[in-house]
């Protein structure tokens, strides 16, 4: 039998033996505790850096494409000639000779999709209008207009410009500077588009009139936007300035013209126009017919990568 002695020294082992036990159990604890707060650590540092590159990569993606919206093109509308009896007979043969022309564009109108999915924010593109009167060379700027050049190029592409007449020719004067070559409606009647319109991507760095009168100058060279008063409403047509010109600020600028564009626009100035008067179906039509033959769409530089 074990003596005292020997019980209380097995007593004393089995304790020592339970506090060993106790003291790896709670290491372990602690170690798994401690795996699994760094396990959560990193998960949550893994999403905070997942976070901070998907924003990274969705800011980087903003600057370097845009979302264009290409809303309907509202459609002319023909008016009553008798409700401008009142006003006089010149008038009333100006109402018939509108709605001849919505006869006209129906007949005439070309109509196109609109450009597809997001567009490049940055880029040029170079440009030939072959015309009967010689060449005119662009080259377009996608930074300032993105929507804009975007549909430019997009029609030429599709061949929508080709064989069309510019309608419009304005010979600037004192107090009304205004002198460019108006042209993109294949109906020939400034009234139609391509069936749908762009947003207005106004110029922000062009000089102020000093004449107080709150135009911008839109320097000689500049191809930009047609459009009508109400916002929004440019679709295919483009002017081409040849001399210095003064506009409200709205008009949506997309580059420039060659120097030889230049002196091909000089010389159609110079040919003047059929008529002076707004009453006129020949009012500012250019004297010497300019036919567009078509518009090449050459090298394209710049873009971002897809």
């Amino acid at each position: 039998m074990s003596t005292n002695q020997e019980r209380r020294a097995e007593a004393r082992q089995r304790l020592r033996e339970q506090m060993e036990a106790q003291a790896r159990r709670e290491k372990q604890l602690k170690i798994a505790g401690a795996a699994v707060v760094v396990v959560v650590l990193l998960g949550i540092v893994g999403v905070v850096v997942w976070n901070k590159a998907e924003q990274a990569r969705a800011e980087e993606y903003a600057a370097n494409w845009v979302t264009c919206e290409y809303a309907e093109e509202t459609p002319m509308e023909k008016v009553d000639p008798a409700q401008f009896e009142d006003q006089g007979p010149e008038v009333v043969a100006e109402a018939e000779r509108f709605n001849e022309q919505i006869d006209e564009i129906e007949e005439t109108k070309r109509e196109v999709e609109p450009p597809s999915g997001d567009q490049p924010r940055r880029g040029t593109a170079e440009i030939t209008i072959a015309t009967n009167a010689g060449d005119i060379p662009l080259q377009l700027d996608r930074a300032g207009a993105p929507c804009n050049v975007e549909s430019f190029v997009h029609l030429a592409e599709q061949a929508y410009f080709d064989d069309t007449e510019c309608h419009r020719l304005t010979i600037g004067e004192e107090g009304a500077e205004l002198s460019v070559l108006q042209c993109g409606d294949p109906t020939g009647t400034g009234l139609s588009g391509p069936g749908y319109a762009i947003v207005d991507e106004p110029p922000t760095d062009l000089p102020v009139a000093e004449d107080g009168s709150g135009m911008s100058v839109y320097p000689r060279g500049t191809v930009a936007m047609a459009k009508s008063q109400a916002p929004n409403s440019a679709g295919s047509q483009f002017f081409l300035v040849y001399e210095d010109s003064m506009l409200p600020p709205e008009y949506s600028v997309m580059g420039t013209i060659g120097e030889s564009g230049l002196e091909v626009l000089d010389e159609i100035a110079e040919g003047g126009i059929k008529s002076d008067d707004p009453m006129s179906e020949d009012y500012q039509a250019p004297k010497r017919p300019v036919q567009i033959e078509k518009i090449t769409v050459g090298a394209q530089e710049g873009l971002p990568e897809e």
